[in-house]
């Protein structure tokens, strides 16, 4: 084979190539030959609810929260059952101390707030259950600590949820936004 064949051929595969894709990729496409599946919105807004959730981190003056991962389940942090009509939103949130002191988390400004402003405080959890403040978790200084909270919510309820958490340790605290869900 000389030299010249070997060239135009190349040439010819180049063009034939670059012919044949744009012609799969454009013209196709202008004439509304559809060759994939098209996939409904329903289904695309279904994918994006199931979605995992990326990690959200908040810093206040104390504590660092970093949200990472939520799940709904038929039980609670502790096997609890939700009443007809209801699942659990499991939420794990890691918690580190940035002082040198031990600090006192409590959970009374913990909560979930719908899009039509409903408020969901917590049900199940894995910390110390006080009942005045709902839970509360001990942090030694400059450790981390992850737990799991459990929001009893309807189970029609799809998205829109605000996830709040204490602005500091102690008993004098405010909600602070952590993440949106």
């Amino acid at each position: 084979m000389n030299k010249k064949t070997l060239i135009a051929g190349i040439i010819i595969g180049v063009i034939v190539g670059g012919v044949s894709t744009y012609y799969s990729m454009y013209a196709l496409t202008l004439m509304e030959i559809e060759l994939l599946p098209s996939i409904s919105k329903t289904e695309v807004i279904k994918e994006e609810k199931e979605s995992v959730v990326v990690p959200k981190t908040l810093f206040t003056d104390e504590l660092k929260y970093v949200l990472l991962d939520t799940k709904r389940t038929d039980f609670g942090v502790n096997g609890e059952m939700p009443l007809e009509g209801g699942i659990y939103l499991i939420i794990k949130v890691e918690i580190e101390n940035l002082t040198k002191e031990e600090i006192v988390v409590y959970g009374k400004n913990w909560f979930i707030k719908d899009s039509e402003d409903r408020i969901y405080k917590p049900q199940s959890f894995n910390a110390k259950k006080d009942t005045e403040n709902i839970f509360s978790i001990r942090i030694p200084p400059g450790f981390t600590v992850v737990k799991n909270i459990g929001f009893e919510i309807p189970s029609n309820l799809e998205s829109g949820m605000n996830f709040y958490v204490a602005d500091s340790p102690g008993y004098v605290s405010e909600p602070i936004l952590l993440g949106k869900m």
